[in-house]
């Protein structure tokens, strides 16, 4: 779970010891002598009194190398605790609650994060251990310390790192993938979601993009005063261009401060539902008849089965209600999704839910759900997806779905002027590169 990273003790200094350590061999040495010339001389209280100064000496000696402190950094594990991490410190347990009493302060405390970073300076005492110093890493650029102050009082800081936006534009070639291509090209995580969400209305990533097809990507990015890109904001432009065709997307802010991504031509990119509700996952079975890989005999396959790994993240592929979020016998993990009176979409073998999915829970287009899994009667790792449309299954990628009304009036001249604003910024970060 941690690792000792250094230790240090102000107060050790090594060539005190190592001079004591000849004058105490000495010091043995003329004592065993003494302690013979005693029990023939003066019997038991002389040899009472060498043991005596024997003893102050050892206990010397000892403090020397327990005092000070140290510094330890930890990793914490799913369900790990302040409280725990102390208490294997051997921190008493008034002053966990001294210390937990000062971070309640500034922040809820409550069970750490897989791979959250604390920082911890324990002081070594004699009469115990002391925490000195308190490091908790909230996220990227926000952390929490716990000190004592010069009164000796435990007290809390929260501090946030000053950020700088900075747009940045990418261009890369597709080699083995999108998401590796993409990742090999330094874009973040978020902005290739970002990415897929917004062209998962009009392209499957498995069979529309191939090998030397292009995309650009220019994004805001917020940096630290190390130059280090710290989280990412919003795509402003986008474009895959491809053999077949070119799609290019530009952000459009309305005067009410909501966004909307369109065509040059200020046509919607945005349809009702998205075609792949699943990044970087391969087509491995579609809608139609088929051999069932359980039961063993052909039939009707009402739904389009997504390849990918257990736990890659499963999103809405439209905004609405849950209606269901279970266990559904050959199904699995189970969610169905109702969109409108017409739209309604299921989402089978999942290995888990995401956070606050249940039964009434309001979702938004794009947000991850669920997780890939192999529950149910499944041979494999994938998500089963499926659209009804009045009752009905259908074919999820061949489906026409109405799109989002186009810009007009106002709103189109607004768009025309951001869309030049866009262009130029981009040239002016390619010319800085």
């Amino acid at each position: 779970m941690y690792k000792k990273i250094l230790s240090y003790r102000p107060n050790f200094r090594p060539s005190l010891v190592f001079l004591l350590i000849p004058i105490l061999i000495s010091f043995i040495f003329i004592a065993k002598s003494f302690d013979q010339y005693s029990e023939r001389e003066n019997g038991e209280s002389k040899n009472q009194e060498l043991e005596n100064n024997l003893i102050t000496v050892k206990d010397f000696l000892f403090g020397q190398f327990n005092s000070g402190s140290a510094k330890f950094e930890f990793n914490a594990r799913n369900g790990d605790s302040i409280q725990r991490i102390l208490s294997d410190q051997k921190i008493s347990q008034a002053d966990i609650n001294n210390v937990l009493n000062a971070f309640r302060r500034e922040y809820n405390v409550g069970p750490l994060r897989k791979d959250q970073k604390i920082y911890l300076i324990v002081k070594r005492e004699k009469n115990g251990n002391l925490v000195s110093r308190l490091t908790v890493n909230i996220d990227n650029i926000t952390s929490v310390h716990v000190f004592l102050n010069k009164d000796n009082l435990y007290e809390a800081k929260r501090v946030t790192k000053v950020l700088t936006k900075k747009n940045h534009f990418v261009e890369t070639t597709i080699d083995r993938g999108i998401y590796r291509s993409a990742k090999q090209s330094g874009i973040e995580n978020s902005i290739i979601a970002q990415f897929a969400r917004l062209y998962g209305f009009e392209v499957d990533f498995q069979r529309d993009l191939k090998k030397n097809d292009k995309i650009k990507i220019f994004y805001e990015r917020y940096l630290d005063d190390d130059g280090i890109s710290q989280r990412t904001g919003n795509i402003i432009y986008s474009e895959i261009i491809n053999a077949d065709k070119n799609i290019t997307l530009y952000r459009y802010e309305y005067p009410n401060g909501t966004m909307g991504y369109f065509t040059p031509e200020g046509k919607s990119i945005e349809k009702s539902l998205m075609r792949t509700p699943i990044n970087g996952a391969k087509l491995t079975s579609r809608y139609g008849f088929r051999i069932h890989p359980i039961l063993g005999f052909n039939h009707l396959h009402q739904g389009t089965d997504f390849a990918a790994p257990i736990g890659t993240p499963v999103m809405a592929s439209g905004s609405g209600t849950v209606e269901y979020a279970g266990w559904k016998g050959g199904y699995g993990k189970f969610i169905s999704i109702r969109h409108s009176s017409v739209y309604q979409t299921n989402y089978a073998h999942l290995q888990d839910y995401a956070k606050g999915i249940r039964r009434g829970a309001k979702v938004q287009q794009g947000q991850i759900i669920g997780y890939s899994g192999n529950t149910g009667s499944s041979t494999g790792p994938h998500l089963h997806y499926e659209v009804v449309v009045n009752g009905k299954k259908e074919n999820s990628q061949t489906l026409k779905l109405p799109s989002s009304a186009p810009l007009e009036g106002s709103n189109k001249n607004f768009f025309e002027i951001q869309k030049r604003n866009i262009d130029n910024l981009i040239l002016e970060t390619a010319k800085k590169k």
